[in-house]
Formats: C-alpha cells, sequence, structure tokens
C-alpha cells in the first residue's frame, strides 16, 4: 500500500543509488519508489512498456531477473544499447508476451504504459495468470480528465512522423479495483497521488494488486 504520507519518499532506497530513482510518477524524486513490488535475489520481475529501461535497471539491480517489454522497436534497441545482459528486452505486445508465461512471475508493472493502452478485458486477466500465488500489480497513469472515463481515443505522431491513431483506457481507483477483483486478484487499491507541493497541475493515478 502507497503510504499517504507520500512525502517521507524523498529518500532513495541504497538499491537505488547512483543510477537514480526508480519513478512511477511524472515528477523527479516524487511518490514511492519499488518497494511497491517484490524485488530481490530470486525474483522475477516484468514491465509492460519499458521504455528505455531506466526502471527495469533499477530492478535489476536489486538482484532479480528484470525482463520488459515494449511495442516501440527504438525503444527496445535504445534500452538494450544502455542496459546489455542487466535486462531482459522483448519488442512485442505486452498480451502476446504474457500469454506464454503463466506463473512466471512475482511482479508486472507498467509506468505509463501498456495498461494505459490496452482494453483491461483483455490485459488484466493475462497478467493475473502470469503472476506467481501473492505476486504483486502496480500500475501508475494520469487521473481521468474531465472526460468521462474509459477509453478515449487520440491522435499522436510515431517516430517516422507518422500519424497514429491510440486508445487510452482511463478509470478512477474504485473502477480499476473492480476490474482487478472481477479479472482474479485477491486485492486491489488505487488512489491519486498528489503533484509535488511546488507544481500546480495534475497528479498521478496508482494502482496496486496482489495475485
Amino acid at each position: 500500500m502507497i503510504d499517504e504520507s507520500w512525502e517521507k519518499f524523498g529518500g532513495f532506497p541504497a538499491a537505488e543509488k547512483p543510477w537514480g530513482r526508480f519513478a512511477w510518477t511524472q515528477y523527479s524524486a516524487h511518490g514511492p519508489g519499488m518497494e511497491l513490488l517484490h524485488t530481490g535475489p530470486g525474483k522475477r520481475v516484468l514491465d509492460l512498456g519499458m521504455g528505455k529501461g531506466d526502471n527495469l535497471a533499477l530492478i535489476a539491480r536489486t538482484g532479480a531477473a528484470a525482463v520488459g517489454v515494449d511495442i516501440s522497436a527504438p525503444q527496445v534497441e535504445a534500452a538494450r544499447e544502455r542496459f546489455g545482459d542487466l535486462i531482459e528486452a522483448h519488442h512485442t505486445r505486452a498480451e502476446e508476451y504474457l500469454t506464454d508465461h503463466e506463473g512466471a512471475f512475482d511482479s508486472v508493472y507498467s509506468v505509463f504504459g501498456a495498461v494505459w493502452f490496452t482494453d483491461p478485458a483483455v490485459l488484466l486477466p493475462l497478467v493475473r495468470h502470469a503472476l506467481k500465488p501473492g505476486g504483486r500489480f502496480v500500475f501508475s497513469h494520469l487521473p481521468p480528465s474531465g472526460e468521462c472515463p474509459g477509453p478515449h481515443d487520440y491522435d499522436m505522431y510515431g517516430p517516422g512522423d507518422e500519424l497514429l491513431a491510440i486508445t487510452r483506457w482511463c478509470f478512477r481507483p474504485y473502477m480499476w479495483e473492480k476490474r482487478l477483483l472481477d479479472a482474479g486478484f485477491t486485492t486491489a487499491t488505487g488512489q491519486r497521488l498528489p503533484c509535488p507541493k511546488d507544481k500546480q497541475t495534475i497528479g498521478t493515478l496508482i494502482v496496486e494488486a496482489t495475485a
């Protein structure tokens, strides 16, 4: 569970020095860290939407087997170039990878990643089956805006300046909690983490669940 006194996370755990700090939010040195996950020697951790691998490399530094997937080939290549054999990086869709890895992971997480862009009716059951009993699933993304929660279509430009149509799946905490419990998780808790006091903008939605 995220402690409501989130400001206490200003210090960096020893495992995160000097490489930086595990980030769930869009702000530097803000919010909780990897203590929300099961990490360490003998653990297997999966990042759904790894980007360039910064968070995943910090997971690997704990001694865990750090595996990441991303739909962007340039991002996966950048992660491999930066961190080499420290991480295991795959260029694939999250749901395709999860299908073949039942009961393989102690923790699965997504930071502004695949959970935000994949139909939860498809993704959440796959995550549940990829986790070992007692495994942790944690993800973050922006809270819903003034629009009604749910899937919303957006246009964005890709690496080659091509116009891409994407869908974001945004729900309020209690809506995520219900979907996670319906997918077979035993516990689910979501909350909006406020932005830093010097920022006058949106916070971050963080959701935790246990298999």
